[in-house]
């Protein structure tokens, strides 16, 4: 169109030679800051016909359509460079902070003229993102406090229990010693009475043989027809001797029979003090096992704790499930008054 306006209201370029032109128009009121997405098909595009001829408007007119393409192409530039930073810039931020625990890698976003990154919405992504950092943070510095608290009062609970266990170990075995040492002294008891008794008996022994011997000796001269003084004095004296023995004799043999309830008894009382230091034995055995087993317990959760403090992953504790319990135990009493020891029954139960 020659002289005229085009739709727009600008005047057209005047050209000799006819040509024609395809110029994207800018939208005065649109700024370059506030970028959106926009498509090829949403792209405005006038058609300006431009016909050159050879006088100085046409130089002048060729330098201003130079100038602007120059413009377009340039700010076209900026707004890949502004892309490409934002799309590294958010792809650097999804490997560093996923939101879900794991690294997507998102492809980086093709550069073509037509995209455009809103950086108003890339900021509100980034706070979000912050915020939701900060919320993870702070919940799981919370579960930290709490896993060292339930782990502080793991392991008091079991440092009391293992010193619970010391005390009642340290006091069965002062009972433990206190019964060897009766035991010791119910010992040299019996042997004494045993000894005692095995002299009784060898002069209860003496005195029979001798009471035997008078009294073979009354018989003979009671059986001697022969009569005088000396003779009736002599059966007198045998007769006494005779006498005194046997009230002797009956008198060891009251004592003999006194040492020998005195020796059952204290066979019995040794026999129940074994039996009680072989229970002591065992509940001494019972309460080392459980202080090595507390002290196992502890040392696990103190190393347990530790993986934790330093960050890496702590071994799996135990299960308390499939520990063994005793269930029954009970010691076997001896029906008879003999040395031979029994057993101990104890009855175990292990969880499957």
């Amino acid at each position: 169109m020659t002289g005229g306006e085009t739709d727009d209201g600008h005047q057209p370029r005047r050209s000799t030679d006819s040509g024609d032109a395809s110029v994207p128009q800018r939208n005065p009121n649109q700024r370059v800051g506030t970028a959106q997405p926009v498509t090829r098909s949403e792209e405005s595009v006038k058609v300006i016909k431009v016909y050159l001829d050879g006088g100085p408007e046409t130089a002048d007119s060729v330098r201003m359509l130079t100038d602007e393409v120059s413009q377009i192409q340039e700010v076209r530039y900026c707004l890949k460079t502004l892309r490409e930073q934002m799309a590294a810039r958010q792809n650097g931020n999804i490997k560093k902070y996923p939101t879900n625990g794991y690294t997507v890698n998102n492809p980086t976003p093709v550069a073509n003229g037509n995209n455009i990154y809103d950086d108003t919405n890339h900021d509100e992504g980034d706070d979000n993102q912050v915020q939701y950092l900060r919320e993870e943070t702070k919940r799981l510095y919370a579960q930290m406090k709490d896993m060292e608290r339930r782990h502080r009062e793991e392991r008091e609970r079991l440092q009391m229990e293992s010193e619970e266990q010391r005390a009642r170990l340290e006091a069965q075995s002062e009972r433990l010693q206190r019964a060897e040492t009766e035991s010791a002294e119910r010992g040299r008891r019996l042997e004494e009475l045993q000894r005692l008794l095995g002299n009784m008996e060898a002069e209860s022994g003496l005195l029979r043989d001798k009471m035997a011997a008078d009294e073979a000796e009354l018989l003979r001269l009671q059986a001697d027809n022969g009569e005088g003084k000396e003779k009736e004095d002599r059966c007198g004296q045998l007769e006494t001797e005779v006498a005194v023995l046997k009230e002797k004799i009956h008198h060891l043999d009251d004592m003999l029979k006194s040492q020998q309830r005195k020796v059952r008894h204290m066979i019995e009382q040794l026999q129940n003090s074994r039996t009680v230091l072989q229970e002591r034995d065992r509940v001494i055995g019972d309460l080392e096992e459980k202080v090595a087993f507390l002290e196992a317990e502890n040392r696990e959760m103190q190393d347990h704790m530790e993986h934790f403090l330093a960050g890496r992953d702590p071994p799996p504790l135990k299960s308390a499930e499939n520990k063994p319990v005793i269930i029954y135990s009970k010691p076997l009493m001896p029906s008879t008054h003999n040395n031979k020891s029994l057993p101990f029954i104890k009855v175990i139960e292990i969880k499957s």
